[in-house]
């Protein structure tokens, strides 16, 4: 029922997303097979199966309706963002994420999340239109700040966080240019001795 306000789906689909969602909490993992052997059904562990392939298939979940059952389920309001990016291939096709996450609790929530055409690093535009859309849904003044690793770097993407009123700690490279208390140039690491 819950759910329901915030999807819309008939009830056959969102019979087989609550199957999933609980399967997935019981096995702490996106394997279609275990997936399918922790659904709770009468049915054959194979139909299981077909009807978790068949519930993504030609089908598209909003990112919109997704991000805003999280930030409701959670209770969240002003949040810090974890941006991060995996990459892996299937077969020979290059699977590349670049994902969005609201923290709570010392976890990462997907919130939103933008497929790459391609391999390796995100660029500073990639990095931008993901925040935007965070922001056309939530408001600028929801983001706490933004958490990120040390590929998430870069001058352009620092002026614009910064030029957008966006805090962020992002972790950057031992070797990294700065200077100490003295204004002169040292690596970061020194700064820690």
């Amino acid at each position: 029922k819950i759910l329901n306000d915030y999807f819309g789906w008939n009830k056959a689909r969102m019979g087989c997303f609550v199957g999933m969602l609980l399967a997935l909490i019981k096995v702490r993992t996106v394997n279609l097979m275990d997936l399918a052997c922790a659904f709770e059904s009468a049915a054959a562990i194979e139909s299981r199966y077909k009807r978790i392939k068949r519930f993504f298939s030609g089908f598209t979940i909003e990112f919109t309706d997704v991000a805003r059952w999280v930030m409701d389920l959670f209770g969240l309001d002003k949040v810090y963002i974890s941006i991060d990016r995996t990459n892996w291939q299937w077969g020979k096709s290059d699977i590349n994420i670049l994902m969005l996450s609201v923290v709570y609790k010392g976890i990462a929530l997907p919130v939103r999340w933008s497929l790459l055409d391609k391999r390796g690093n995100s660029n500073t535009q990639e990095r931008i239109e993901l925040i935007k859309k965070f922001v056309e849904q939530f408001g600028k003044e929801q983001i706490e700040g933004i958490l990120a690793d040390r590929e998430f770097v870069g001058v352009e993407w620092f002026e614009w966080l910064k030029k957008e009123g966006i805090g962020f700690c992002i972790r950057i490279k031992k070797n990294t240019l700065t200077t100490n208390g003295r204004g002169m140039q040292v690596h970061a690491q020194a700064l820690f001795k």
